[in-house]
C-alpha cells in the first residue's frame, strides 16, 4: 500500500503496465519524457548503467527499466518530486534497480562514480533564468522550468563527467537551443550525432527535439532525421506515437505466454519471514510444508505464503529474491507493510 499525499494521484504509463504517481499540480509527467525515454531505450541494454537526470517523478526510468535489465540512478532536486518517485518506484517493484537520489544533479560527480555511465537520460529546465523572462510563480513549477537550480552547460558538463568513453546522453529541448546544445557538447568532450525533431502537424516548425550525443568520438556524422508528426488533424495520436504510449496487443499476448517466475516471501511459525524464487508457487508451498523446502523452513512448519512477486526473467526474480533476504527485520517488516501484507 503506498501512501499519498491529498494532491497526489497514481497514474498509468505504457498502457496500465506501470504506474505513476503524480502532483495535480506540478510533477505530471508529459510526452516529452516518454519520446525522449523511447529514443534511448534501443542504446540500453540488460548490463547497462544508466543515470537519469532531473528525473522529477522518475517517469523516464521506470519507463525504460521496462524494456530492460539495466540499473538506473535517477538524480531529482525537489522533495517532493523525489519522494514521487522512490515511491513510484516501489509501487513498479524496481528497487534493487532504480535508486533516487534526492540531490542536485550538479554535485552528481561527488556521489556517483565517473566515467562510468554507459547512457545517460535527461529532461531537463527548458528556459533560462533570464531577467526578462516570466518565470512561474510557484517555486515546484519554476524549478522544473527554469534554469534557477543548475544550467544547460553544467548538466551537460555532469553528464560528460559521469559517462564513460563513447557512452551516450539523450536529452529532450526545445529547438531554439540546438545552438547552445552543440556548443556545449563540443565544449565538453560530447558530438552530437542524431537529432530527432518532433511537429505537432506536418508542416508546423519542429516544437522538440531529442539530441543523442557520444563521449569522445570524432565531431562529423550527425544526421538530421525526418520530423516524427505527433497529431493528426483531430487531435488524436498518430501511430507512431501510440506505439510509445501504448503497448500493442501482440506485444500483451507475447508478454502473456512467457514463462512466468516468482519471488515469494513466507511467514514461518515461529513468526520469521523466508524469502525465495520458484516456477511453481503452489507446490514450492506445498514443498516448504513437507520439510522438502528448505532447510531453514523444515524446522519452522508449517509455513504461509504472505506476499509473492510475478517476472517473466528469471534473473529478476532471483535477485529481487537476494535483495529482500540482504535486508534486516524492520526493513522486511516495513516492507510488507507498505504492501498492505498482514503477518
Amino acid at each position: 500500500m503506498v501512501n499519498l499525499a491529498k494532491n497526489e494521484r497514481i497514474d498509468y504509463m505504457y498502457s496500465d503496465n506501470l504506474k505513476i504517481i503524480q502532483d495535480k499540480d506540478a510533477f505530471s509527467f508529459s510526452l516529452d519524457t516518454l519520446l525522449l525515454a523511447a529514443r534511448a531505450k534501443e542504446a540500453i541494454k540488460d548490463r547497462s548503467k544508466v543515470a537519469d537526470l532531473c528525473a522529477g517523478n522518475c517517469a523516464a526510468s521506470i519507463y525504460l527499466a521496462y524494456f530492460n535489465r539495466a540499473h538506473y540512478d535517477a538524480i531529482e532536486i525537489q522533495t517532493e518530486a523525489a519522494s514521487q518517485a522512490e515511491r513510484s518506484v516501489a509501487l513498479n517493484q524496481l528497487e534493487n534497480r532504480i535508486q533516487v537520489f534526492q540531490r542536485n544533479v550538479i554535485d552528481a560527480p561527488k556521489f556517483l562514480r565517473k566515467d562510468s555511465y554507459d547512457v545517460i537520460v535527461v529532461n531537463p529546465p527548458y528556459f533560462k533564468n533570464a531577467k526578462d523572462h516570466k518565470v512561474n510563480p510557484d517555486p515546484k513549477k519554476a524549478i522544473a522550468r527554469h534554469e534557477i537550480m543548475i544550467t544547460l552547460e553544467e548538466i551537460i558538463d555532469v553528464a560528460s563527467s559521469l559517462l564513460k568513453m563513447k557512452g551516450k546522453i539523450y536529452m529532450v529541448h526545445r529547438p531554439e537551443r540546438l545552438n547552445e546544445i552543440a556548443y556545449f557538447c563540443l565544449k565538453h568532450d560530447l558530438s552530437i550525432k542524431m537529432v530527432q525533431p518532433y511537429v505537432s502537424h506536418r508542416g508546423d516548425d519542429a516544437n522538440l527535439i531529442v539530441v543523442e550525443a557520444v563521449k569522445h568520438t570524432a565531431s562529423d556524422g550527425l544526421v538530421l532525421r525526418d520530423a516524427i508528426e505527433v497529431h493528426d488533424q483531430k487531435g488524436n495520436f498518430l501511430p507512431a506515437i501510440q506505439k510509445i504510449i501504448r503497448e500493442t496487443p501482440k506485444e500483451r499476448l507475447e508478454h502473456d505466454e512467457q514463462k512466468k517466475y516468482y519471488f515469494y516471501v513466507l511467514l514461518c511459525k515461529d513468526g520469521s519471514f523466508y524469502g525465495g524464487f520458484t516456477t511453481d508457487l503452489e507446490n514450492r508451498l506445498a514443498n516448504h510444508n513437507s520439510g522438502k523446502g528448505a532447510k531453514y523452513t523444515k524446522t519452522r512448519r508449517p509455513v504461509k505464503l504472505i506476499y509473492h512477486e510475478e517476472f517473466t526473467n528469471k534473473s529478476l526474480a532471483l535477485k529481487r529474491e537476494y535483495w529482500f533476504k540482504h535486508h534486516d527485520r524492520p526493513w522486511k517488516e516495513n516492507f510488507l507493510r507498505e504492501h498492505a501484507v498482514d503477518f
